[in-house]
């Protein structure tokens, strides 16, 4: 890769890095004082998937039918960024089933209705739901869960917390290349280190 599109890479990886940390700060923000109700959280919430997911489609690009030569170049410029910034092939940021949660909720949805006849369902539910039976858990869309940072979608469970701690990791990777070593992620205001 010319090394033009190498820097132009690390900065677009950082930056979404950043946005991620950015969306987690806000999250806990909505935590203490939220006077928007859940539409903030998720608002949030969907932010911090995206970054997420724009993350691993940088360093994993997605192979598109057809397209031999542009698929190769991806895949190149993904396994170079992966082996320059030491990232792992099983890193929490590869998956995308937790942006895929926001990003296809059209198509799940279709089937989800489809599947059979629904008189009432909740979403966009906040906080644990353990001691919640009404609606029954087959009824529940989305609940994030922002003490464990899981995400439960249509009952399957996805845990943010390792892809946020991968995000910070891949940051301070990206300013060991770009010259500043040792450099450490410094807290953004309104950020608490865990």
């Amino acid at each position: 890769m010319k090394p033009i599109a190498l820097f132009y890479f690390y900065q677009e990886l950082a930056e979404q890095c950043m946005f991620a940390r950015m969306a987690k700060i806000d999250i806990k923000a909505c935590n203490i004082m939220d006077t928007h109700g859940l539409n903030r959280h998720y608002y949030y919430l969907q932010s911090l998937l995206t970054a997420l997911g724009n993350i691993s489609k940088i360093l994993w690009p997605i192979v598109k039918k057809g397209d031999e030569q542009g698929n190769e170049i991806r895949e190149n410029r993904g396994k170079e960024l992966r082996e320059a910034l030491n990232v792992r092939g099983d890193a929490a940021l590869r998956s995308r089933k937790l942006r895929d949660t926001f990003e296809h909720f059209d198509e799940r949805m279709d089937t989800w209705f489809g599947k059979e006849e629904r008189h009432g369902f909740s979403d966009r539910n906040l906080g644990s739901m353990k001691g919640v039976i009404i609606p029954s858990k087959k009824d529940r869309l989305r609940t994030f869960d922002p003490e464990t940072w899981t995400l439960t979608y249509l009952r399957k469970k996805y845990e943010v917390g390792p892809a946020i701690r991968a995000a910070y990791e891949l940051y301070e990777a990206i300013q060991e290349k770009t010259g500043q070593p040792g450099k450490k992620v410094q807290p953004l205001p309104g950020e608490l280190d865990e």
